[in-house]
């Protein structure tokens, strides 16, 4: 990727002067397949990206991976600097500009009533379809005829997952199906993921309150710079992800 290089020289250009030497404090939350916590979460492609474009700004960089809950209690305190990956669609969150990468909503089945093509959007008519409280919906999943329930519990992928395969509902409204439909999730062998192509989400790296906004600039200069020359995306090995 080489992001390093191009940094010094963008940073030369549009940030003379400014330096940080303190330690960059960076929470890592689990995103299947992107961090999967099963593995060393260094061995992330994603970790790496970041870590890249990072270490090329400050003296040092930590990292520490969190659940999801208590990555954003130590984030709202102040306590890490930033926190990734993450969908900032379910909480209010200073965040960098540009998406770190983009998922596709979609729905997960049972393997023995799956529906390959979304597009055909009648067939959900008549369906019960879970959805977690407070994720954005897309408009064509609210006007299909399909019986809409909040999954409403703390851990709400669990509770949407017990309800599918105890056959309460027939769908789970996931804004990433990947979550849940990877190579290495068992849940794969009893569940099957379609996606609404086309309706692609932000994911992105989240950034403490009171960070100064010399210090939020040159982090989101570098970030911005960095997707452009070569996207996480790209960076990204696709075969790792099971369609």
């Amino acid at each position: 990727m080489r992001t390093q290089i191009y940094l010094y020289f963008f940073l030369s250009l549009f940030c003379p002067g400014i330096a940080f030497a303190a330690t960059l404090k960076v929470g890592i939350v689990e995103f299947p397949p992107h961090i999967d916590f099963s593995t060393n979460a260094t061995d992330a492609t994603v970790y790496k990206y970041v870590n890249e474009i990072l270490e090329g700004l400050v003296a040092k960089v930590e990292f520490k991976t969190y659940s999801h809950e208590q990555g954003l209690v130590e984030l709202n305190s102040g306590a890490i600097d930033l926190l990734f990956p993450l969908d900032i669609s379910l909480n209010k969150l200073r965040h960098l500009s540009k998406p770190l990468f983009h998922v596709v909503p979609g729905l997960c089945f049972k393997k023995s009533n799956f529906i390959p093509v979304l597009s055909a959007i009648h067939r959900l008519k008549g369906l019960t379809i879970a959805i977690p409280s407070g994720a954005p919906v897309l408009r064509v999943v609210e006007t299909s005829g399909a019986n809409l329930i909040a999954l409403t519990k703390e851990n709400k992928l669990q509770q949407g997952v017990d309800l599918l395969l105890a056959d309460k509902v027939d769908a789970v409204y996931l804004t990433n199906p990947a979550i849940v439909y990877h190579y290495n999730n068992p849940l794969s062998k009893q569940m099957a993921c379609s996606k609404f192509h086309g309706y692609p989400s932000g994911i992105y790296v989240a950034v403490k309150k009171n960070m100064s906004e010399d210090q939020y600039h040159l982090i989101d200069r570098a970030f911005s710079h960095a997707l452009e020359v070569n996207s996480y995306e790209n960076f990204f090995d696709p075969n790792s992800i099971k369609h």
